[in-house]
């Protein structure tokens, strides 16, 4: 697998960024070839049965602690990272935290069965419910209906193929029927209120074809069959599925992610990433597994076979609707090295009648692994490590207010220097922070040596990365910050060409044309990005408001009307429309209608005092003013100031 997926990534569309990945999801070859190592080095330290069933305890022990911290989330005393009612650990996302449950509930399950002390049998199925209570609070589909099947699954061959344990067949069987009253109970109520309250409950009372989320994996999934048509021998390489997401986007995808960078599914992942030959090398891990677990692993009972075998199923079950994560793989190899253990341990050792290493022989060893150690830390984890630490520190100094401009350069300039993991993530930063970073608290010697430094960084990504609209499109955001316009619509244009279905580019570039008072060709745009799905009531808006711009008012009312739309035309849109026009008298109209139905709104007073001062009426901006100074008395000083300053203007 490591071999084939290795030719892939070279022979790839990206080969750098298919061996280092990048922060967010720390893949790429690199953690393939760490978890080769890792699973050579557990396969051969790990060689007794004492240590493999530390390990599984030392898992679920582990587990315990997790479950506990996230009582603690559901109680309200620690924040769910994602937000939500979602639970998901330290692990910042509820599916890792989901499949890392699946795994551990397994290993309870198996050290119960394995264990005659009976204290431990009952705290390990404590833990084991417990585990599977928080996996619930997870509200992961996937993993939870992966459980399901793959106890199902445990049970069955338990019940049709153990003929020695009487006892177990029939327990087996209790839970075949206890998994079908729960399933077929939960088909009879879930229209009921019950359900319809309970966050968990309803997500799986609303799984259905035409689900939401459903029908967005089958637009991906469509678009990952079409990425590894064009490219179905060794497929695309590791990281570069955004490529054939850009490249075959469907339309109907509008209100999703829109940079998604897997198939959220592994098969088809591998199927991308390898072609069919990095397919069939990952299928073949699985099926290695229970080649080895079922023909060569003599002294392994019939439960604990059908237990790992239920664990194996209930994990790729979940793959096919997520991708894999650094978690999952780690439990995976910890799980194949323990099959090759269970495979190989009654077998001659390999080269057993082999001359034996002398002292001489290790004297000299010992250096050269340590030399190789120190040299694969630096260049592969610590760099990576300290571009992290170095990226952190410039975002902290360019979000604090006052912004600490020189220590965010410094940072900037240290992350890009190391050039390595997470490089992509430092460029993309630099662009969301370039408008703090030119704003007129900052020197203008820093604001120009943060501008050379972030363009040459840019122009850097988009010479390693060609043919990627993400790139494509934050250089033209870049540019279009700084007012260099025609970068901007070259770089912006470009993107559209690699995705010439995605609206959320077209978007970018029509508000650039609007902002550059460049009315009709905005308008082309939105009209085009219309077209592509009519559902799509974000390009119909942007295109009513495109048809303010241009003059065409009775037509964008008009237009509205034909789509079913609110033709009120009275959103925050259509103000500034009216307002880069120069109609204060339709602004003023507007944000007086708000402020009559909410005599608080703080916000529309402030931009009707605007308004005013813009169309010449000093007066009733100031008396404006002095309205909001009665509402919040607190701001009085800071308004006071803003009125001295329109008495004084000319």
């Amino acid at each position: 697998f490591a071999v084939v997926i290795g030719v892939a990534d070279i022979f790839g569309v990206d080969p750098w960024k298919s061996f280092w990945s990048n922060f967010e999801r720390m893949e790429g070859y690199i953690t393939t070839i760490h978890l080769l190592m890792y699973f050579l080095v557990v396969s051969a330290v790990m060689n007794a049965e004492k240590i493999w069933k530390r390990f599984l305890e030392w898992s679920v022990w582990s587990s315990l602690a997790m479950s506990a911290y996230c009582l603690f989330q559901l109680a309200g005393v620690f924040q769910i990272n994602q937000g939500g009612v979602r639970v998901d650990g330290l692990f910042g996302n509820a599916t890792y935290l989901a499949i890392y449950m699946v795994f551990n509930v397994f290993f309870a399950l198996i050290l119960i069965f394995r264990d005659s002390v009976v204290w431990k049998r009952v705290v390990y199925g404590v833990i084991g419910f417990l585990d599977l209570v928080i996996l619930y609070y997870t509200a992961t589909r996937g993993s939870i209906l992966g459980l399901i099947g793959g106890l199902l699954l445990a049970a069955l061959l338990i019940a049709l193929f153990d003929k020695k344990e009487r006892r177990l067949r029939i327990v087996a069987g209790s839970i075949i029927g206890v998994i079908a009253v729960l399933v077929l109970g939960f088909i009879a109520v879930r229209n009921t209120s019950f359900v319809a309250k309970s966050p968990v409950l309803q997500r799986f009372a609303t799984l259905s074809f035409s689900d939401s989320e459903t029908v967005a994996r089958t637009y991906i999934w469509t678009m990952a069959i079409k990425g590894w048509e064009e490219r179905p021998i060794l497929g695309w390489g590791q990281e570069n599925f955004n490529y054939i997401f850009n490249k075959f986007y469907d339309p109907r995808m509008y209100s999703q992610e829109q940079w998604f960078d897997h198939a959220h599914n592994a098969v088809l992942d591998w199927l991308d990433n390898g072609g069919v030959i990095g397919l069939l090398a990952y299928l073949s891990l699985f099926g290695a597994a229970l080649y080895l677990l079922w023909k060569k692993s003599n002294d392994m009972s019939f439960t604990e076979k059908s237990l790992f075998t239920g664990l194996g199923a209930a994990y790729f079950f979940h793959n096919l609707f997520v991708f894999d994560n650094i978690v999952s793989y780690i439990l995976f190899v910890s799980l194949l090295g323990y099959l090759h253990f269970k495979s190989t341990r009654l077998a001659a050792p390999i080269a057993a009648d082999a001359e034996a290493l002398t002292d001489s022989d290790m004297r000299m060893a010992v250096p050269v692994a340590i030399v190789i150690l120190v040299f694969v830390i630096y260049f592969f984890n610590w760099r990576g490590y300290e571009t992290n630490v170095a990226l952190i520190q410039g975002l902290r100094a360019s979000s604090a207010q006052p912004v600490d401009a020189q220590a965010a350069l410094d940072g900037f300039e240290k992350a890009l220097s190391y050039d390595t993991l997470g490089r992509p993530e430092v460029v993309e930063r630099l662009v969301e922070a370039a408008p703090v970073m030119n704003g007129s608290s900052v020197s203008i010697d820093i604001r120009q040596k943060y501008f050379d430094m972030a363009q040459a960084a840019i122009n850097e990504q988009l010479t390693r990365f060609p043919g990627d609209a993400r790139y494509e499109a934050f250089a033209g955001t870049f540019f279009a910050d700084y007012g260099d316009a025609a970068d901007a619509e070259i770089h912006l244009k470009n993107a559209i060409a690699l995705s010439p279905k995605k609206q959320s580019l077209m978007y970018q570039l029509g508000n650039f044309y609007e902002s550059t008072k460049q009315y009709d060709k905005a308008l082309t745009v939105f009209k085009q990005a219309y077209d592509l799905d009519h559902e799509d009531t974000d390009a119909a808006n942007y295109y009513a408001v495109a048809l303010v711009y241009a003059g065409q008012q009775a037509a964008a009312k008009q237009f509205l009307a034909s789509a079913g739309l609110d033709t009120s035309m009275t959103s925050d849109q259509f103000v500034q429309a009216y307002a880069a026009l120069g109609e204060w008298s339709t602004v003023e109209t507007i944000l007086k209608a708000r402020i009559a139905a909410n005599p608080n709104d703080l916000a529309s007073r402030q931009n009707l005092a605007a308004a005013y001062y813009q169309s010449g009426d000093k007066a009733d901006a100031v008396k404006t003013i002095q309205d909001m100074e009665q509402i919040d008395p607190a701001d009085k000083a800071q308004l006071d100031a803003v009125i001295q300053q329109i008495q004084a203007s000319k």
